[in-house]
């Protein structure tokens, strides 16, 4: 789809499946066929209008609707459903919530080099969802929903044989670290997170939450920190800061770095479009990196690169340990 009005009314369709995925739609027709009158009813919305949204939903092809006015998912649409293993629904919300109202001022970040989304609402992404409830609830699960499919394939692709206790460095709620303590009942997991993500998350049997500032020091000692998609929301700077915090704290043990690294010449439209994103939202002079500048920021770490794995979901596993030189640090205080 390259012609310019159809790229352009595209927005028009990605309000209508946020609007979908807010509503619970998928949900709702997941055992049968729903009518609309029954969705209407269920969502506390208008009928009629309910029908326009439901029939350009299904003229994309995400949901079906049948000879008789019904209903019902496509394999697309399921992945709206709360409960599919893959779910999108909650990334869906978020993209067509307060993303979409900050990318409406592209403009702005584009003639300044400024995040829209502050120019927007006044405040920063994490600033605002500390007083807007409903959008941290949604943020959180979108990061799940995102953080969930990884921590099931690095389960897979990692030997954790000889560890124990795995920090996860902005880990949120937890749902990479529950993945992995799926497929090895031997470990234990501390999410290490800011102190209103702690709040929000319910701590289990060898799954607990840790708040702090990882400028200021993570929990120190443990066999594998993982640090999944936070180095591009950083500027260089405040990478290599974040890098030598952790590395201060290992003593011996080892850095998984997870990111979705550029490729030379990249041209892949979800990985640009993530990078947009983050110029938008976020306030960090933030930037996807190749995997020559992310080896440098190491480098500039102290942390010595063992290996690089790619994941199925596009995101490199960098295996780091501490440079020999640096191994006797003293973690901060």
């Amino acid at each position: 789809m390259t012609n310019p009005l159809h790229l352009t009314c595209a927005a028009w369709v990605s309000s209508a499946v946020a609007l979908a995925a807010r509503l619970g739609i998928a949900d709702l027709v997941a055992a049968q066929p729903r009518s609309v009158a029954e969705l209407a009813a269920a969502t506390g919305t208008s009928a009629p209008m309910l029908e326009r949204l439901l029939r350009v939903l299904a003229a994309t092809g995400l949901f079906k609707r049948i000879d008789d006015g019904s209903y019902m998912n496509s394999p697309d649409s399921e992945l709206l459903r709360d409960d599919h293993p893959h779910s999108v629904r909650h990334i869906c919300m978020l993209a067509g919530g307060e993303y979409y109202r900050a990318f409406g001022e592209l403009a702005h970040t584009v003639a300044t080099g400024e995040p829209a989304f502050r120019h927007l609402f006044g405040t920063s992404i994490y600033e605002y969802m500390e007083s807007h409830r409903e959008t941290a609830e949604t943020y959180d699960a979108a990061m799940e929903d995102l953080a969930r499919p990884v921590g099931e394939l690095l389960a897979r692709a990692y030997d954790f044989g000889g560890v124990r206790e795995v920090v996860d460095v902005g880990g949120g709620r937890g749902a990479l670290l529950r993945a992995l303590l799926r497929a090895h009942p031997h470990l234990r997991g501390v999410s290490f997170d800011r102190a209103d993500v702690c709040a929000r998350a319910v701590a289990e049997e060898r799954l607990g939450f840790v708040a702090g500032d990882f400028f200021a020091g993570v929990p120190p000692d443990a066999d594998l920190y993982i640090l999944k998609n936070v180095l591009h929301n950083w500027s260089d700077d405040s990478a290599v800061a974040i890098l030598r915090s952790i590395a201060a704290s290992m003593n011996g043990g080892r850095l998984l770095v997870l990111e979705p690294l550029l490729g030379d010449g990249e041209s892949s439209l979800p990985r640009l479009l993530d990078d947009l994103m983050q110029a938008v939202i976020s306030e960090r002079g933030t930037a996807a990196r190749t995997e020559p500048e992310m080896r440098a920021l190491l480098e500039r770490a102290s942390l010595h690169v063992v290996s690089i794995d790619v994941l199925p979901t596009g995101h490199s596993v960098i295996v780091t340990e501490q440079a020999r030189s640096t191994r006797s640090a003293t973690p901060p205080a």
